[in-house]
């Protein structure tokens, strides 16, 4: 007989000792260490370590992408079914945890596993989700399922032992794909996998999971539940635990009240009496006073997540946390220990993330916007309590404020029935504004019943007069609160360049509240962020908006001019308008944002502000070029040599808008302003104008309130 045996092994397939990785498959390591963007579709192979049971889902509300990913898949996701796995290969296999695959379809597609399994998933879409990466389903993702338990020995390849696929799942896997499969499984540690008694058994538990969130107000003696809440006071670690203080600004009788430290002279100690310890202790606290805030005891393995990757001021997801009064047995406290049904390993602390406004949780926007209510409460409660305390009295310091405010109200009408009648006099408003040529490119909110004001009239005082002791007595209001309806010309702007018409801060946790200006809430009173923290972050996302000053100035002499003939040359009566955020967007119909980097926006811009100022920004560029030439080179004649440069930019003093408006602006400016408006065209045209008072501290004059304006309801027409 011919020795077969040589030939047999000639033409036998050579597989090589350790098959590489195929060509699209990534590690886990890879996607967990951030080598792949969020967002981009991704193959993996991984053995199967846990599974959630497939569950049908509410909808497309429980789906993690994205708005325009929901509205795509709104319809497919309605009837869907959701399923989760936990899967790990080579590059994790001694690691405790996994990569969560989340599975969205319907239940007929599902692909069923047991604990070993390998799964090969084609596109699925790595994401961001509840502060871990993890993977989701989109409709081209296909899923390859082969049973552990019929996998051949190596070096066969895996292909008898892949499951039949779904409709979804029709898809060939290569030879190459097949062989590591079955290398891969061989080769895999496997001394991590729980039994297969107990993976059936979780399995059928995730379908008993009941919703454990719960808000702070409403947790109990003996209650296992999930919490969202920031961290208040920077974690305490003692031997092998760690001590959490967190609130989530609701309030609980059953908790330890914090004591209210944010006026000193409430605080135990008026004169300065305890030690500077004592004080910085005070300080270490951000969170909210009385019954809002819950101790946390915490340990392993979450005493050592907490140690290295949580801080105050932070929003954590906290799972599991035990309820149960503490060893005085007067104030609940929590608990969290490891899990012994799941994973000891298991960490249930996450870190929410607050800057992504399209997928954050909704239960943390509700909480951001408790303690931005909290916020200004505290803000409010200071106010009246220094104001009570400087007035002595506060019982008779409210009703006396209360009478005060009736009788202004009273003077508000006479002083609004004056207008009216006196503007009736004149010919009303139709032919004045015939008279005026307005600009109709630009309208604003009119009212018929509301008169129109001039310049001079919004800028005159306001007396007060109460009654003290039977005898008027004349006081003169710093500011009144109120709108008017005028015909203006913008006569100055400022930035004196369109290019710092715009500004820019620092992204914070309340902007994902859509009522949030930037503006509501004050770091000693708010447990907002130090200055030292606020340097210390990170500038990359900033967010743009609007800031600019235009000098408004009635388009008709002053009426108090004695001699007809100089009232045309007489200066007349102008005042500074602010115009913020959201005026500018009304006002322009664009959005702020770096205009020295977008051309195109900085075009427009000025396209539209030269249609309500005409050649007011040509002809101050020129007068303004012109002054600081001449600046330049009388102060280089009259420089010595060891002037530093720059100087000559210095002895400009270049004018600015004042802080105020006061009655000083009458004169404030008029010198500049006279010198390019007879150069310049432009229309009066029809704006909304507001008074407003701002209080301001730290000047030598001491506290004080200052009168501002500023535009509103005002439009250009484009």
């Amino acid at each position: 007989m011919p020795n077969t045996t040589g030939l047999q092994r000639a033409h036998a397939p050579q597989y090589p000792a350790e098959p590489p990785l195929p060509q699209r498959v990534d590690t886990i390591r890879d996607l967990l260490d951030g080598k792949r963007p969020f967002g981009s579709l991704v193959c993996v192979v991984g053995l199967v370590k846990d599974q959630r049971l497939p569950k049908q889902t509410k909808g497309a509300g429980e789906h993690s992408s994205s708005p325009s990913t929901l509205l795509t898949f709104a319809l497919t996701y309605i009837t869907d079914w959701k399923s989760e796995l936990t899967l790990y290969d080579l590059s994790i296999e001694y690691e405790n945890d996994g990569i969560v695959f989340s599975i969205f379809r319907p239940q007929a597609d599902m692909p069923m596993c047991n604990v070993g399994d390998i799964v090969f998933i084609i596109d699925a879409k790595l994401q961001h989700y509840n502060g871990r990466t993890s993977l989701i389903t989109n409709q081209a993702t296909i899923i390859q399922v082969y049973k552990a338990c019929r996998i051949p020995e190596w070096p066969h390849p895996a292909e008898p032992a892949l499951e039949p696929p779904t409709r979804r799942d029709k898809h060939s896997l290569t030879a190459e794909e097949h062989l590591y499969v079955s290398w891969m499984y061989h080769k895999i540690d496997k001394c991590l996998l729980p039994t297969e008694e107990e993976f059936q058994q979780r399995a059928a538990q995730s379908l008993n999971v009941k919703e454990k969130f719960t808000l702070l107000k409403d947790v109990h003696e003996g209650q296992f539940c999930d919490l969202i809440v920031e961290v208040v006071r920077e974690p305490h670690a003692f031997l092998d635990m760690v001590i959490l203080y967190v609130s989530d600004y609701t309030e609980n009788s059953a908790f330890h009240p914090q004591a209210w430290d944010m006026v000193p002279n409430l605080a135990g100690d008026p004169y300065g009496y305890l030690p500077a310890s004592s004080q910085a202790s005070k300080k270490e606290w951000y969170g909210p006073h009385g019954k809002m805030s819950l101790q946390i005891t915490c340990y392993e393995p979450h005493a050592s997540f907490i140690t290295n990757h949580v801080s105050a001021k932070q929003w954590v997801y906290l799972r599991n946390v035990q309820i149960k009064y503490g060893r005085d047995g007067k104030y609940l406290e929590g608990f969290m220990r490891e899990e012994r049904n799941i994973s000891a390993s298991r960490v249930n602390v996450q870190l929410m993330d607050t800057t992504n406004r399209d997928t954050v949780d909704p239960r943390l926007k509700d909480a951001i916007r408790r303690k931005l209510e909290y916020g200004k409460k505290v803000k409010e409660d200071l106010r009246q309590i220094k104001a009570a305390q400087e007035a002595g009295l506060k019982r008779k310091a409210s009703e006396a404020s209360v009478g005060e405010k009736q009788e202004l109200n009273s003077k508000l009408r006479r002083q609004l029935k004056r207008r009216i009648r006196e503007q009736k006099e004149k010919g009303g408003k139709q032919n004045r504004e015939q008279q005026l040529n307005l600009n109709q490119a630009v309208t604003c909110e009119k009212h018929d019943d509301v008169p129109d004001s001039t310049i001079e009239s919004i800028l005159e005082p306001t007396i007060y007069n109460p009654t003290v002791d039977q005898q008027p007595v004349g006081l003169l209001l710093p500011f009144v609160c109120a709108k008017y309806q005028a015909f203006v010309r913008v006569v100055d702007f400022w930035p004196p360049n369109l290019e710092d018409f715009a500004c820019s801060r620092k992204v914070s946790e309340f902007d994902m509240i859509s009522d949030y200006d930037g503006s509501d809430m004050d770091s000693s009173a708010s447990c907002s962020k130090s200055e030292e923290d606020e340097a210390a972050e990170s500038e990359s996302r900033r967010i743009w908006e609007w800031r600019f000053f235009l000098q408004l100035e009635d388009p008709t002499p002053a009426s108090d001019t004695s001699n007809s003939e100089n009232s045309t040359n007489k200066p007349r009566p102008r005042l500074w308008a602010l115009v913020d955020n959201a005026e500018a967007q009304c006002l322009t119909g664009l959005d702020a944002c770096d205009l020295r980097k977008d051309t195109r926006a900085l075009a427009t811009l000025r396209e539209r502000m030269f249609t309500l100022w005409g050649n007011l920004e040509e002809v101050k560029t020129q007068v303004q070029q012109g002054k600081e030439q001449a600046a330049k080179q009388k102060a280089a004649a009259a420089r010595p040599r060891h002037q530093p440069p720059g100087a000559a930019d210095k002895a400009l003093n270049l004018e600015r808008p004042p802080l105020d408006s006061s009655d000083d602006e009458r004169e404030y400016g008029s010198k500049d302003a006279d010198e390019w408006r007879a150069r310049v065209s432009n229309r009066p045209f029809a704006c909304c104008i507001k008074q407003y008072g701002v209080c301001v501290e730290g000047r030598p004059e001491g506290k004080r309130w200052l009168r501002c304006f500023g535009l509103f309801g005002t439009k250009i027409c484009c």
